[in-house]
């Protein structure tokens, strides 16, 4: 798994805060720290099938930033209590997904009838007051370019 600074935003949007900011490097610090321990706890333990349990290592940590850090999102949401300062904020909405060339499917029998349209299989989000910053935004290319899969190379 790849999680880095430069590859993952975290964004504070605790409630006390008027509005979502780049969460400060003491929490990345931390976050990215608890982050490895878990890998590092998963590969050791793993092996024999067994299944692991990180709550120690989650204790007092913000679990839906775990979960976008598993999912190598390029932003995390971080709060530092159980409610946010989303609410009524502008976020700029990334989906990845695929469509399907008519021509890819021409063998099929039925090609009238096969849904063609756009199927989003991934999305986050980042707060719009945060794409202004140069940084942040490459982070959303180095998602993509690592996540792309060509189609029409997949045997079937």
């Amino acid at each position: 798994a790849v999680v880095s600074t430069q590859s993952t935003g975290f964004v504070d949007c605790s409630a006390s805060l008027g509005a979502p900011k780049l969460a400060d490097s003491s929490v990345c610090k931390t976050y990215l720290e608890a982050f490895r321990d878990m890998i590092r706890i998963i590969r050791e333990e793993t092996g024999d099938g067994r299944v692991v349990v990180l709550d120690s290592v989650c204790e007092g940590l913000c679990l839906t930033t775990i979960f976008g850090m598993f999912l190598q999102y390029p932003y995390v949401y971080y709060t530092n209590d159980s409610s946010n300062c989303l609410a009524g904020v502008d976020l700029f909405l990334v989906e990845l997904g695929s469509t399907v060339d008519r021509d890819y499917v021409k063998d099929f029998d039925d090609v009238t009838n096969y849904d063609v349209t756009a199927k989003v299989f991934t999305s986050f989000s980042v707060p719009v007051a945060l794409c202004s910053d140069e940084d942040q935004l490459r982070k959303i290319p180095f998602y993509l370019r690592h996540r792309t899969v060509n189609l029409n190379s997949v045997a079937m």
